[in-house]
């Protein structure tokens, strides 16, 4: 038999991985210093939460806190597909994962779940997995930031009993570790009339895995507290809690729906029993779909954080803008609202397949990943100028304001 040169192996084996990664032959590959980024936020930080940031606020200190100082540098690349791009964001720490990226990384649940949750043709799934033991630190250092105060009212939270859990914060931090996953399908066979005419009816699918333990705590009190009559059925490990059927009137045709299953340490959460049953079957699922595919082509297959959005949301959401101006419900909107909104809806005909976006953790760092209609480049151009708007805007206000109050002043 022929054997392999021991360097092609591991070659062969490799480029899955490196085909998920930054692509080093597209025309705008570009690497630089973690300041490019940075230098971003702080300005979008002073344009648009300044009113809420302490005056004397070090961002250096921030960035550190939220684990961006382990960030020495960044790679990029967008790659075309047809009128949509592949882009993506490598940022090595050398596996250093601090802050938010430790939140991230350190998380018991891996891999992605919400597309084999999703039913197929679903337009709107999304997860993201966090463990909390590493929190309290980070919400100490971030108070601490504002002031010796905040840090003290933060720490004395911290000590005080949770009610119904028989713990204080800082413990019942050390035990989230959660995945939270949502899944909304827009059902064009039905309508539900909203002030803009009549829409496609959403159903809605929330799992939360990995927080079962706790509803035996606060269970009856959250289905007491809700004054709506729903019935209890035990099956094995799992409780279901419904409404009656007649009810469903009540809520414009929906049923709501709520399943604890303590085995697979999940709690469901349902528009409707019928669409619950469709999200946990685990047949003709979202991830099978040839829809789903197509959008996640050239994309990671992993992720802590992940979203999808499929071509009939955009065009929905397209439909719902089209017709809340034509009825003149934005004519009160500013200038950079509306902008804003010609600009999505000028992008949202580009998209062919769908829309997607990870963020993967690995020995090495960070990967951001996305199918979208726009380069990293363009995003960070249409971003600067939406700043820009905003800021110009909040000038012209202020100056009017002034002009106002100058005669009383006077």
């Amino acid at each position: 038999m022929k054997k392999t040169p021991i360097y092609l192996a591991l070659g062969l084996a490799a480029a899955p991985i490196y085909a998920q990664g930054v692509d080093k032959s597209a025309a705008n590959y570009k690497q630089g210093p973690i300041s490019d980024y940075t230098d971003l936020i702080g300005k979008a930080l002073d344009t648009s939460a300044k009113d809420e940031l302490p005056e004397d606020l070090n961002k250096e200190e921030l960035y550190k806190i939220l684990g961006l100082e382990s960030i020495k540098s960044y790679s990029q690349s967008s790659s075309p597909d047809g009128t949509e791009w592949i882009n993506k964001i490598q940022l090595d720490n050398g596996g250093n994962h601090e802050g938010i990226f430790k939140l991230l990384s350190s998380s018991k649940h891996k891999g992605l779940s919400a597309a084999d949750i999703a039913p197929a043709g679903a337009d709107l799934a999304g997860q993201i997995s966090f463990n909390l033991a590493s929190v309290e630190p980070m919400i100490k250092s971030i108070a601490k930031l504002s002031g010796e105060e905040d840090l003290a009212e933060i720490e004395n939270g911290m000590k005080e009993e949770v009610p119904q859990l028989g713990m204080t914060g800082s413990d019942l931090l050390k035990k989230l570790d959660l995945r939270l996953n949502f899944v909304l399908d827009l059902d064009e066979a039905q309508k539900i009339p909203t002030p803009f005419g009549e829409l496609d009816k959403p159903n809605l699918t929330i799992r939360i895995d990995g927080l079962s333990w706790i509803w035996e705590k606060v269970g009856p009190m959250v289905i007491g507290g809700s004054g709506l009559p729903f019935s209890k059925t035990d099956e094995g490990e799992t409780s279901t809690y419904a409404l009656p059927e007649e009810m469903a009137a009540q809520f414009m045709g929906y049923s709501p729906v709520l399943k604890v299953d303590k085995a697979g340490d999940f709690i469901w959460l349902s528009s409707t029993s019928d669409f619950l049953n469709k999200c946990s079957s685990g047949e003709n699922t979202l991830a099978q779909s040839d829809a789903f595919k197509a959008t996640m082509k050239g994309l990671p297959s992993d992720g802590q954080i992940f979203g999808y959005a499929s071509k009939s949301f955009y065009n929905f959401f397209d439909q719902a803008i089209g017709s809340m101006e034509q009825q003149g419900m934005l004519d009160g909107a500013d200038e950079v609202t509306k902008n804003q909104l010609n600009t999505a809806r000028k992008h949202m005909t580009k998209v062919t397949h769908g829309a997607a976006q990870l963020l993967t953790t690995d020995s090495t760092g960070i990967l951001w990943s996305e199918r979208g209609v726009q380069t990293i480049e363009q995003q960070i151009l249409e971003a600067m100028k939406a700043l820009e708007e905003q800021e110009k805007a909040e000038e012209k206000a202020a100056e009017e304001k002034a002009a106002e109050e100058a005669p009383a002043e006077a």
